[in-house]
């Protein structure tokens, strides 16, 4: 405790006026949890926030403070996966991480005396603005990190599975169409990423056992544009799924049903999408879909499908970088390297999503009193995940929207 407040009094005496402060999990660098099997997660990575990126070097250059924020817990802290290292890998700067702990950042804000936060939670947006009601000197403005990024022409769409084996498809506010859910990508993302973010914005579900089925080029208003369709999980069936899905605006409705009555929305005078089409005879080519047994046996129709294994484990040819001068991004081989880093610290794939990410496990302990009661065992896949470390220094075609 002596160490981090003489720390954080050496920041204070070196502070120009201007302290400028950003989350880090899904606001630099993005993931979601993609498996969870009681207490194993497994995390997929979801790409980086390239504005983002550029801001922190902006405002550095212009001589203010730059500190990073996160909810991450200290003892939780990996040293491959860090918080620091990754900025060292991402080439990035700053003058200090800090720790909150599980907790809301508002109050470590204040301390530190930001007057700019950028962050990808509402919720922390809210709790920042209510404390800001109670201190009148707290004078801070908070944005969103996503906000600074645009659309690319490529967009991710999927079927929902739920646990009783029906599929969940939504009905497009403008043209009517019954289409797959999600949208598309933003800068710097993965499309299994965005197919996750898109249905938990359009419809308040989060999903898991995202598997990519196939690729497609598709024209929609003169422009090329290259959807990856996916399918997914929700824990939830038919029935449940009706209290958990809140649709945006963008969203008229939605239909759960098994994949004949899917098929059947085709026929309705509202029709459906290409993408949508699209997204069913991907699924219809599967023979072996590489996911959880759940998804098998919970259709007999699935199990007829035909397609090679090799094109389920390919994540799409997508050669952009995560941002510009963002290549070749290299970690060292630990017990927690992200999928992706090759045995002697190669390069984390940036272009072709073409391997499986590789299951990394640890040894995770929540409460340091319980280490020798608990062998719990937490796959851990690329930076993003809601764990953390110490204190650091320096350092219509049915496309969507």
């Amino acid at each position: 405790m002596k160490d981090l407040l003489d720390k954080m009094k050496r920041l204070n005496e070196n502070k120009n006026g201007k302290v400028v402060t950003f989350d880090f999990d899904n606001t630099i660098v993005k993931s979601f949890e993609n498996n969870i099997e009681g207490e194993a997660i497994e995390y997929q990575f979801g790409g980086v926030n390239p504005a983002i990126i550029q801001r922190i070097k902006k405002f550095k250059d212009g001589g203010a403070t730059v500190l990073v924020v996160t909810s991450r817990n200290t003892y939780e802290e990996v040293p491959q996966t860090s918080i620091n290292t990754m900025l060292k890998q991402l080439n990035v700067q700053v003058d200090g991480v800090f720790y909150t702990n599980g907790e809301l950042k508002a109050k470590k804000l204040y301390e530190l005396g930001s007057s700019l936060h950028y962050d990808d939670d509402p919720r922390e947006h809210e709790a920042i603005k209510e404390y800001a009601n109670l201190h009148k000197n707290f004078n801070i403005t908070v944005k969103d990190a996503d906000e600074l990024l645009s659309d690319i022409e490529e967009v991710a769409k999927g079927l929902i599975m739920t646990t009783d084996g029906k599929f969940i498809i939504v009905q497009r506010s403008d043209s009517h169409e019954w289409d797959a859910a999600g949208g598309h990508l933003l800068q710097g993302e993965k499309p299994g990423y965005a197919f996750y973010r898109e249905v938990k914005e359009e419809t308040g579900l989060k999903v898991s056992k995202v598997q990519l089925l196939d690729t497609k080029d598709t024209m929609w208003k003169k422009k090329n544009k290259l959807v990856y369709y996916f399918i997914s999980t929700v824990p939830y069936t038919c029935q449940e799924a009706k209290a958990a899905i809140e649709l945006q605006w963008e969203l008229s409705d939605y239909f759960c049903g098994s994949l004949e009555e899917v098929e059947d929305m085709l026929t309705t005078p509202e029709g459906g999408t290409e993408n949508l089409k699209n997204n069913l005879n991907s699924l219809k080519g599967a023979d072996d879909l590489l996911m959880e047994r759940d998804y098998q046996k919970t259709s007999q129709r699935i199990k007829s499908y035909k397609q090679d294994k090799a094109g389920l484990l390919d994540q799409g040819p997508n050669d952009k970088p995560y941002a510009p001068g963002i290549k070749n991004l290299k970690l060292p081989r630990g017990k927690s390297a992200p999928p992706g880093v090759a045995p002697q610290g190669g390069p984390m794939e940036e272009g072709h999503e073409d391997k499986k990410p590789s299951k990394i496990k640890i040894r995770f302990v929540r409460d340091i009193d319980e280490k020798k009661k608990r062998k719990n065992k937490y796959h851990w896949g690329v930076p993003g995940w809601n764990y953390g470390g110490g204190y650091g220094e320096g350092g219509s075609d049915g496309d969507g929207e």
